[in-house]
């Protein structure tokens, strides 16, 4: 597995050594919520599939994130 960005300020994480490797890109989507905030898009880079969630929503997504992490290193997984 690999992390890059791309020249659109994607972050990408997963398989990106050949054409058909799964990875994930994160990212600001061009839409933004009712309040005027930009939507942050996620999805699989080569299925084209985008899932656009506020910034709210991307919030709890990284403290989630955040704590499974912290639970995966305390329990010597």
């Amino acid at each position: 597995m690999a992390v890059a960005g791309d020249d659109g300020g994607e972050l990408i994480v997963g398989d990106v050594t050949h054409t058909g490797g799964r990875a994930l890109a994160v990212g600001l989507a061009h839409s933004a919520d009712g309040q005027g905030r930009p939507m942050i898009s996620v999805g699989w880079v080569e299925e084209g599939q985008r899932l656009e969630i506020s910034v709210d929503e991307a919030r709890a997504l990284r403290d989630e994130l955040t704590r499974i992490i912290q639970d995966a290193g305390s329990s010597g997984a």
